[in-house]
């Protein structure tokens, strides 16, 4: 009976341990595929290194910041040895205090971590700076025991090929900081205002401490929980014989002086930053320009930029406040170097408040105006032989249209002023003279000579049967308008002699090894003469410096040279300018066709200001000097500028000036519009007749052409100096006398 018993407890031992056996043998088979499982979907071992994003940046002309770019995670690389130690200790004495021990994974962390996940308890710490470098660098953020056996096998992979400084260095510049920082270099500079080499104790520890939370441990928004935070890290500092309990304490009670958190990453030149993002988007995919670390250098000088965004703000917003939820006029200014096409201050827009948001400078097309009579009918007339002293009848005219009725252009002030010489008209900006030269020259001619200057948005094929193989043309009347920046390059060939040098922001972009990838210099190529260029030049100083010139408000006490433009009901306004070393545009209106009548905006008086302003700073440290004259220019020959012809004895003395020429265009021939006319003395507005008792010799001008006189009675203004039709009647005895005037 007894042995009976013994031989069933034994079976049943021998059951139990069986058992036990075979739940150790089923445990350890899941364990290991579990494990081989995790191992499994491992990444791939061969690129250890973390790759993670970083950070792009775009230099000022002077190397200097302007803009970072980025997407979610704004990273500057940094290497270990500009750490000091007390920022490295900092984040060692709260992450992983025996970081200089271990192999990559900490064993008492590892056991108390999945004990609390097998309990269900909450996660708490375990995982040793190496193996946060492996979380962020290759896992998910997800929170299983998977995860935590291949962390643990990364960072044992990571100690193995990497020293322990290196990995430190890794962790520093991946982990994240909060509010769009990743990397100790982007927290010091987004929190401090410092680079990592200037951080004190205090500032390091409240880095520190912000790892792991970044956002309940944020310094702006929960400061009483960032400052707790910082005090337990220089508590364990102190504790791990980091820093002394003096230093902690003193630490501790530091005041903490944080840079204040913008909205926005840039404080001047965003339009430009916006202007250089769209080329590099152009040209690389996002990951390469947000992603990459790319060094792009450009053009924009800080002190232009600043200036032109002071001048639209100082011009327009007294005038022109911006108010929410109502219709503002905007504005847009660029400033180039004409020698070397480099874009100097780019303003897209009064207000920028996002990233590629709409820049007027390069992306609207709006109508010229008369800023374009230089580009698309003088220039041409210049390079076909007419010269300054040419003349042309400012008189009513009318052109038959294929449909519809007749075209006839009018002036800005609704008057004609007779004869004028091309120079007079372009400073007085006359509708009609324009209108009448590229008639002479020829539509097509006009626009060839504006696209040689830079214009690209001509229509010259119909499109809904509209082109600009049109007379409006020369009024800047086009079917699409024009850019700023086209204006721009076009004005800049008349300040560098006929050069036209393509508009550059980007001068290289180099990748994060300092491989150059691409670069841009200057290449200019010659489009007019260069007496062509100095001519318009000249005619156009006269703009700004003749009192009846239209932008006499541009006047900034050096030589400069320029253009107004106000389009029909007052809807776009222009100033056109430049000086021998900058040339600047800007363009006033509504972003929806908007008349400006109110207020009476012309190319000449807000944007005038705006020109003045920008170029008086742009220029206070360059000294004055004029535009070079080229070898083939003739000054000093006085003409007529009723018929640009040499003076005869019958021009009046107010009608002779000095004019300048291109060798070979000089006048040879003397005036045949000034006549000297025997009149009556009695009645000087007829010819002296046989029977006039006294006579007189009188100045008068014989018009070359007729002119046409409207339905309202309204002809030039010197009409009334015309030759006299018929001859005096007052003293002929056949002819009853006229009634004379009460």
């Amino acid at each position: 009976m007894v042995k009976a018993r013994s031989r069933k407890r034994r079976s049943a031992l021998k059951l139990l341990l069986a058992l036990m056996l075979l739940a150790v043998l089923v445990a350890a088979g899941a364990a290991f595929a579990f494990v081989s499982s995790a191992l499994k979907n491992l990444p791939a071992l061969s690129g250890l290194e973390p790759k993670p994003s970083l950070t792009s940046f775009v230099y000022d002309c002077n190397g200097k910041v302007l803009a970072p770019l980025h997407a979610e995670e704004h990273r500057i690389p940094i290497s270990i040895k500009r750490v000091p130690n007390h920022v490295r200790n900092a984040f060692i004495a709260v992450e992983d205090v025996r970081f200089y021990e271990h192999i990559g994974v900490d064993i008492k962390g590892i056991i108390r971590a999945a004990f609390n996940i097998v309990t269900g308890r909450q996660f708490q710490g375990g995982s040793t700076i190496t193996q946060q470098l492996a979380r962020a660098a290759f896992l998910t953020p997800t929170r299983r025991l998977e995860r935590k056996i291949q962390e643990a096998f990364l960072a044992i992979e990571l100690e193995r090929k990497y020293t322990k400084d290196e990995i430190l260095g890794m962790y520093l510049n991946i982990i994240p900081f909060g509010n769009g920082a990743y990397g100790i270099q982007a927290a010091s500079q987004l929190y401090f205002g410092k680079n990592v080499e200037d951080l004190t104790i205090a500032e390091a520890a409240l880095l520190a401490g912000m790892v792991q939370a970044p956002a309940a441990y944020d310094p702006y928004t929960h400061p009483q929980a960032a400052r707790t935070r910082q005090a337990a890290v220089l508590q364990l500092m102190a504790k791990h014989g980091f820093i002394s309990e003096a230093e902690a304490d003193k630490a501790a009670s530091s005041p903490l002086m944080f840079k204040p958190l913008k909205k926005s990453e840039i404080e001047w030149g965003a339009f430009f930053a916006d202007y250089v993002l769209q080329q590099l988007l152009s040209r690389y995919s996002p990951e390469t320009v947000y992603e990459s670390g790319l060094q792009v250098y450009t053009t924009v000088d800080p002190e232009i930029q600043k200036a032109a965004e002071k001048a639209v703000a100082t011009v327009l917003d007294p005038v022109f406040p911006m108010k929410p939820g109502e219709d503002y006029p905007e504005a847009a200014v660029v400033v180039m170097d004409p020698k070397t096409g480099y874009l100097k201050a780019i303003v897209g827009g009064r207000k920028h408040d996002r990233w590629l948001q709409q820049n007027r400078v390069v992306q609207s097309k709006r109508q010229p105006g008369s800023a374009f009579k230089p580009i698309a009918v003088y220039t041409a007339a210049m390079e076909r032989g007419l010269t300054p002293s040419s003349v042309v009848d400012d008189s009513p005219v009318e052109w038959a249209q294929v449909s519809g009725p007749s075209w006839a252009p009018e002036n800005y002030d609704r008057k004609f002023m007779g004869l004028m010489t091309i120079r007079e008209a372009l400073e007085r900006s006359r509708n009609v003279v324009a209108v009448k030269v590229l008639d002479r020259i020829g539509v097509p001619t006009g626009c060839d000579y504006a696209e040689k200057l830079g214009i690209t948005t001509l229509v010259r094929s119909p499109r809904n049967g509209m082109s600009d193989l049109n007379l409006s043309t020369g009024l800047g009347g086009l079917t699409d308008g024009v850019t700023p920046l086209d204006m721009t390059v076009a004005f800049g060939v008349f300040a560098n002699g006929g050069i036209r040098q393509e508009p550059i922001s980007i001068i290289k972009v180099v990748d994060k090894n300092g491989n150059v990838l691409e670069e841009h210099k200057p290449r200019g190529r010659p489009v007019i003469r260069p007496e062509t260029a100095w001519i318009m030049t000249d005619m156009m100083k006269g703009t700004i410096s003749k009192p009846w010139g239209t932008g006499t408000r541009a006047a900034i006490g050096r030589p400069a040279a320029g253009k107004t433009g106000t389009t029909s009901d007052w809807v776009d306004a222009w100033f056109c300018g430049y000086t021998p070393d900058l040339v600047t545009v800007v363009w006033m209106g509504y972003d929806k066709d908007k008349t400006m009548e109110k207020q009476r905006v012309t190319g000449g008086t807000y944007p005038a200001m705006i020109w003045k302003e920008v170029m008086s700073q742009a220029h206070k440290n360059i000294p004055p000097k004029d535009f070079p004259v080229p070898k083939g220019i003739v000054e000093g020959i006085t003409v007529c500028t009723k018929s640009g012809k040499l003076p005869s004895p019958a021009c009046p003395a107010e009608t002779l000036k000095s004019e300048v020429f291109v060798k070979g265009t000089e006048p040879v021939d003397e005036c045949d519009v000034h006549v000297l006319v025997d009149v009556c003395a009695d009645n000087p507005a007829e010819i002296a007749g046989p029977f006039c008792p006294s006579r007189m010799t009188k100045g008068f001008i014989r018009r070359p052409e007729p002119y046409l006189v409207l339905e309202d009675g309204r002809k030039p203004l010197d009409a009334d100096q015309e030759v006299p039709q018929q001859i005096c009647r007052l003293h002929n005895p056949f002819i009853e006398p006229p009634v004379p005037p009460e």
